[in-house]
């Protein structure tokens, strides 16, 4: 597939199996777009029904191969568990020279944990990231400014992960690379939904206004949860009660990603070469041949021609350097469904993948 490219599902018979019968609407975006890439190749592409998480893909010349969850077979099975473990896969990483943050793995508090803590702390400074060290789609992470919201995150990762890592806050805008076979394919910035302060309103009036409109002063796909949003707000430092500078952007999600309503910006041929470098360095040294690399850049090249909404461009801005960029984690299974859905081009991008995906499991 060359950089950057151009911008039938059969299931089990449910009755006969004694499973409700699913409309298309519950069937995954990845096997949505298989289902139209496959009879294209002669591929046979079957569902399985109860919980549409797994399928089985025969192709002509007989081999048979399986996918769940976007995992499409193409990758190396150490690999893929590797990419899965942060902590592990970062010190790889970062053995290989790629930039990677700090990271204190925690597996549980006490037994002299606290003391490492603080030593953390005192090099890194406030704020800090707490995240559960094999979880995806942003689940349990959280941007902590205070001891008692750093220690509350901590436990709460704990709580659905065996390690919690904690890793210092690094300004940057998020971007993900999707990586095929050394090759760039795909790049876009995710922005999380913001409120943004008026100098005049606290925080729990924005977060009324918001919430009563039903929709973020930035677009996106969806707010987080109301009472989940306000109470990580109301962990960091003034609360609830502070009231933002004019301007300020107050995330409403710690992670940027589009499974907690970041907002989507098509980032593909626009990238310099040096930050696709990294990327590719990333899937290579983690033995990934499909791989979605996300990396903080800051700041954030502008090409002439490419135009970010007046709210992105202060929070591309909003910061001080922290370097050129830093791959926060490489994903073996990268989700495409947001960045297909922001026009016809992007989405016949990740047709494009998915069919050079299926060549390749083929060969």
């Amino acid at each position: 597939m060359r950089p950057f490219g151009r911008c039938g599902i059969v299931i089990s018979n449910p009755e006969e199996s004694g499973t409700s019968r699913h409309s298309i609407t519950d069937t995954p975006f990845a096997y949505q777009v298989i289902s139209r890439v496959a009879p294209k190749l002669g591929i046979s592409l079957e569902l399985e029904p109860w919980g549409l998480e797994a399928a089985r893909l025969e192709f002509p010349n007989g081999r048979i191969a399986y996918f769940r969850h976007g995992n499409l077979d193409i990758n190396p099975s150490g690999s893929a568990d590797l990419a899965r473990d942060k902590c592990a896969c970062a010190h790889f990483l970062e053995n290989a020279g790629i930039p990677v943050p700090s990271s204190l793995p925690i597996r549980r508090i006490g037994d002299g944990m606290g003391e490492q803590i603080d030593g953390f702390v005192s090099q890194h400074s406030w704020p800090l990231v707490v995240k559960p060290n094999s979880r995806y789609g942003g689940q349990g992470v959280e941007k902590v400014d205070n001891v008692p919201a750093l220690f509350f995150a901590v436990k709460e990762a704990l709580r659905i992960d065996k390690i919690a890592l904690l890793q210092p806050f690094i300004h940057g805008q998020d971007v993900r690379v999707v990586v095929l076979d050394g090759t760039p394919v795909a790049a876009y910035s995710r922005t999380p939904p913001m409120l943004i302060g008026d100098g005049s309103r606290s925080i729990q009036a924005l977060l009324e206004g918001a919430y009563a409109d039903g929709a973020s002063p930035l677009p996106t796909r969806r707010l987080p949860e109301y009472g989940e949003a306000a109470a990580r707000l109301a962990r960091r430092e003034g609360g609830l009660r502070r009231v933002p500078c004019s301007g300020e952007h107050v995330p409403l999600a710690d992670a940027a990603n589009v499974a907690t309503g970041a907002d989507v910006v098509d980032l593909s041929g626009l990238l310099p070469a040096d930050v696709l470098s990294v990327a590719v360095d990333a899937a290579r040294a983690a033995g990934l041949r499909l791989a979605g690399v996300d990396l903080l850049v800051d700041p954030l090249p502008e090409p002439s021609g490419f135009v970010h909404s007046q709210s992105q461009r202060e929070v591309l801005r909003k910061g001080p350097s922290n370097g050129r960029c830093v791959v926060l984690e490489v994903n073996s299974a990268p989700e495409l469904d947001g960045f297909a859905s922001l026009g016809a081009c992007q989405a016949a991008l990740v047709e494009d993948l998915y069919e050079s995906v299926l060549l390749e499991i083929a060969r």
